[in-house]
């Protein structure tokens, strides 16, 4: 029996080599288009069996064209490929090797079927690539003047707001990217507002890993969403540009002039790049955006949101390979803004016992003047050694102009409780620089480095309020009595900050690596805050400064986090197991004035320009804490195919509470709205999980994703609500536990039979528990809410349609008053058409309605958006082409602009001022300059439609928001 075990073990080895041997062999080979010479990219590659055609293996061209089959063993087998609008390819071949190279296909395109519908045989509007959901530009066909804004408007899962950020799939994206480079780092929208769309190939969508990983190949968990847009071959080589001028008026409101005028010009030399863009406008697009308005701290910078606006702006951006070691990228930009708005908001706050209903109207002025400069520098100066160096500069100098009228009521009986009638004046500026140096040294070992990021920061700022505020009291509805209160604030902001970081990645052999990592961050804050109470006698301004309001903080802290982790990279999946442990160590510092320096400080005349901010130099709290947090890092991916994956990650991060939380004294710049401050906060910490499966499949195009994450989290910064005797309203800060909530987003997007028709639908559905004090009872907020958005689309070479169908429900409970528990509902259906007409015309229209309910009264108003456009070529040259365009905005003039929102308080609804309906005529100048024997086809030079579709404009400056 144990000789007969050892034969049999003997078998079976012989017979695991022989097949193991056999299943070597493989077929590769490469697939272009027979007229281009580009590679097919998707192409469908079967290897059949030559006697019965039987299937053997099959698979997909990568982006190079490239594809690679196992076939098993020696045998003669049938080569089959296959792509829409390409003709049948077949090819006989014997293996006898392990490896046989079939060379180079040529696919010849389908003439009869070309001729019969050229859309047809269009390319795959999406395709999917391991991280990267890319979009082909061309199968969402443009118009005259099209940004790349209006082409996202256009992709599944994309998601531009009234303010131009964008969202792909629930992320917001933070970065644009062309051909891979960085383009105006700060600012995405710079991209978005102001770049052709007809300049870009494919749109890619990319889950960057974060600089870090780059170097060491060790997941480090950190990501940002970036859009990478990728230059049609033909425009990587010479001068394109464009002009545009626009002059018109609004159909109502006394018939103000609107008026848009801009330039683009972009020079290209392969991977050598310079952009220059420069634009005024007031028809509300601001081309970039407003460096100022959360980037510098000081007193409440307030701002108008939403309204009319005049922009201006320049700006330069430029990428130079200097040498195959050192590349540089970077830009400068100037912008503007006069930003005049109205709103209306009306807002409930909740409590067991008392509950209470706002309304407030806020008109405000706002300019703000910013200046900003990025630069990128990569240096390699040999394989072992990577710099990456990246300075920033930025500047900010706003004011504004804000009248504020707010009434109190109690919610059931609608007695008033207090009414206020505030006129204030703010100004201020701020500058900010630093940078970040990364280093990698890769060592001799294959997988072992060493990498070393410094980062700093500095900034400083100033801001001056002055406030002149009427104050109603009333008691049970009747008026009790009222009294003046004049302010002047002050705030200097100082901010230090500099953080070290090194990572050591050890490979442990066959797909393991190890990394130690350690990072400490360091932050100094120095926040000056001195108000002023403004008496005026005898027609004499009397400055003195409130020793109650004056508080200033000093606040010190120390993060470090100490990590282990553990990656294993096989060839369907890998993970990343590590352990975070977290220190904090911080000291907060609290001052207030003395009554010496009170009375030292007394100033009699006019208040004019700044007065003088003190720190002061009684030290009345000093709050020394250390925390320690720890937590698990995971991530584990399975790629199911190249196309096809699950993702599942875990990680925690803190979150430190800002310098106006920390203050210890009452905020009454608001005469309705004080703000508490408490030095004792801890660190928030946040746990965060997130499961992702994506899907394309090739041969008919379809492409779905499921997207599920959570968060729950600890010591969490929670505001805290007091409703005082007087009717004002006390906010401080707590840390509470309890907080969490879970997202789910789903959708699809496939064309149907003969690929003229796509639909697609994306959902999204959420529920979130949220803790809050009111009174010091505990609220809980419970909100559940689905989105639907359905797209359906019709190409065609004459015209485009779109329609598309929305639905939103939203359901809100409050523990401590179920009686406000609310539901509420938008629905509504839109489309859009482009037709391409005779004699060089183009027709687009689009339409949305809207309609809502379980909003307070008065703002459940449906709305309808109808906008049109008419475009002439005049002139299509050698020199250049001309184009006339005549827009109208808001046919119909029934735009509302209303939105609501969820707090953990209760709700509020805004109505805001718009633009309103106005026409604009517009001349479109655009010129292309390419060298001799560039790649550049009379297609690429003109903007004409290409075989794959495709087409729009350039444009410049700004635009209605169509």
């Amino acid at each position: 029996m144990k000789e007969k075990g050892i034969i049999f073990c003997l078998f079976l080895l012989t017979y695991t080599l022989v097949f193991a041997a056999e299943a070597n062999y493989t077929i590769t080979g490469t697939v272009i288009d027979a007229s281009s010479k580009e590679p097919v990219e998707a192409a469908s590659i079967s290897l059949l069996n030559a006697k019965d055609s039987s299937y053997v293996a099959g698979g997909l061209s990568n982006a190079k064209g490239l594809f690679s089959l196992a076939a098993g063993k020696k045998a003669a087998y049938l080569l089959h490929i296959t792509y829409l609008g390409y003709k049948s390819f077949y090819q006989n071949v014997n293996i006898s090797s392990p490896n046989v190279n079939v060379g180079t296909i040529s696919l010849a395109p389908d003439e009869i079927v070309l001729q019969e519908a050229v859309v047809i045989g269009k390319k795959p509007e999406i395709i999917v690539k391991k991280d990267t959901v890319e979009y082909d530009a061309g199968s969402y066909k443009t118009t005259e003047n099209a940004v790349i804004e209006d082409l996202l408007k256009r992709l599944p899962g994309v998601e531009v707001d009234k303010d131009g950020n964008v969202t792909v799939n629930g992320k917001e994206v933070k970065k644009f990217l062309v051909d891979g480079k960085e383009f105006f780092t700060d600012d995405p929208k710079v991209a978005s507002k102001n770049l052709p769309a007809e300049m870009v190939d494919k749109l890619q969508v990319v889950n960057r890993k974060s600089e870090m990983t780059r170097l060491t190949g060790f997941d480090d968990g950190d990501e940002e969403t970036v859009i990478n847009l990728t230059v049609r071959q033909g425009m990587k080589q010479g001068t394109m540009g464009n002009a545009l001028a626009g002059i018109g008026a609004d159909v109502e409101r006394d018939n103000d002039t609107r008026y848009q005028a801009g330039t683009f010009i972009n020079h290209m030399n392969n991977s050598d790049r310079y952009t220059l863009m420069a634009g005024v406008n007031n028809n509300n697009n601001m081309g970039a955006g407003d460096l100022g308005a959360n980037q510098f701290g000081g007193m409440r910078m307030r701002r108008g949101a939403g309204g009319i606006l005049q922009s201006e702006n320049v700006m330069l951006n430029f990428n130079k390979d200097l040498s195959s070691k050192l590349k540089i990228n970077g830009d400068l930009r100037f912008s503007g803004m006069d930003r005049n708005s109205l709103s209306n908001i009306s807002e409930t706050t909740l409590s067991e016992k008392q509950s209470q209903l706002d309304k407030t109207r806020t008109q405000t002025d706002y300019l703000s003047d910013n200046f900003s400069f990025n630069m990128r520098l990569d240096w390699n100066p040999n394989e072992k050694n990577t710099f990456i160096f990246r300075p920033y500069v930025r500047y900010n100098k706003s004011q504004s102009h804000e009248i504020e009228s707010l009434d109190r009521f109690e919610y059931y009986t609608l007695d008033t409780l207090r009414s206020t009638l505030t006129d204030s004046r703010t100004k201020g500026d701020g500058i900010s620089m630093g940078g970040t140096l990364e280093y990698a040294y890769n060592f001799a070992k294959q997988g072992r480095v060493l990498s070393t990021e410094l980062s700093g920061s500095y900034g400083d700022s100033y801001s001056q309020e002055i406030s002149n505020s009427t104050i109603r009291e009333y008691k049970t509805g009747i008026f009790d009595y009222g009294y003046p209160q004049n302010l002047l604030g002050q705030g200097d902001d100082n901010n230090k900050n500099y953080s070290i970081r090194m990572d050591y990645v050890e490979p442990l052999g066959k797909g393991y690596l190890m990394r130690f990592s350690y990072r400490i961050s360091q932050s100094n804050s120095e926040s000056k805050n001195t108000t002023y109470d403004i008496i005026n006698y005898q027609a004499v301004d009397t400055a003195i400064i409130n020793g109650n309001q004056s508080r200033s903080t000093i606040r010190n802290a120390t993060t470090q986090r100490f990590n282990i982790g553990f990656s294993s990279y096989r060839k369907n999946y890998n993970y990343t197991l590590g352990f975070n442990i977290d220190p904090n160590h911080s000291v907060n510092k609290t001052y207030q004035p003395t009554e010496e320096e009170i009375n030292s400080s007394i100033l009699i005349g006019p208040v004019n320009g700044k007065l003088p901010n003190i720190m002061g130099d009684s030290l009345i709290s000093e709050i020394d804490q250390r925390v320690v947090n720890f937590s698990p890092d995971i991530r584990f991916r399975y790629n199911f195919g190249e196309r096809t994956f699950f993702e599942l990650r875990y990680e925690g991060e803190t979150n430190q509470p800002t310098a106006r939380q920390l203050r210890g004294d009452i905020d009454v710049s608001n005469p309705n709205n004080w703000v508490q401050g408490n030095p004792g906060l801890k660190p928030g910490y946040s746990n965060q999980m997130n499961m992702q499966f994506n899907k394309f499949v090739s041969e008919s195009q379809l492409f779905y994703r499921f997207d599920l994450d959570g968060s729950f989290s600890s010591n969490d910064i929670t505001a805290v609500t007091t409703m005082l005797d007087n009717g004002i309203r006390m906010t401080s800060y707590e840390n509470i536990n309890g907080n969490w909530n879970v997202r789910l987003r789903a959708g699809f997007n496939t064309p149907l039979k003969n690929k003229r028709f796509t639909v697609g639908n994306f959902a999204f559905t959420s529920y979130q528990n949220g803790k809050s004090y009111i009174n010091q009872d505990e609220n809980t907020l419970k909100n559940f809410s689905f989105n639907d958005r359905l797209n359906f689309t019709y190409r065609s070479d004459l015209f485009d349609i779109g329609i598309n169908g929305l639905f939103s429900y939203s359901n809100i409970t409050y523990s401590l008053n179920t009686s406000r528990n609310q539901n509420t509902l938008n629905w509504g259906a839109g489309a859009y058409t482009t037709w391409r007409l005779p004699s060089n015309f183009t027709f687009e229209s689009d339409i949305n309605w809207t309609a809502r309910s379980g909003y307070d009264y008065g703002y459940n108003i449906p709305e309808v958006m109808w906008n049109a456009a008419l475009s002439k070529r005049l002139f299509n040259k050698k020199a250049g082409t001309g184009t006339l365009k005549l827009q109208i905005y808001d046919i119909l003039q029934d735009r509302n602009n209303i939105s609501g929102s969820t707090t953990t308080n209760g709700f509020r609804t805004t109505e805001s001022l718009s633009i309103p309906s106005f026409f604009m005529c517009s001349f479109i100048y655009k010129f292309s300059i390419f060298p001799k024997g560039s790649s550049a086809t009379e297609q690429d030079v003109r903007g004409e439609e290409r075989r794959w579709g495709g087409g729009g404009g350039f444009r410049g400056g700004g635009r209605p928001p169509m």
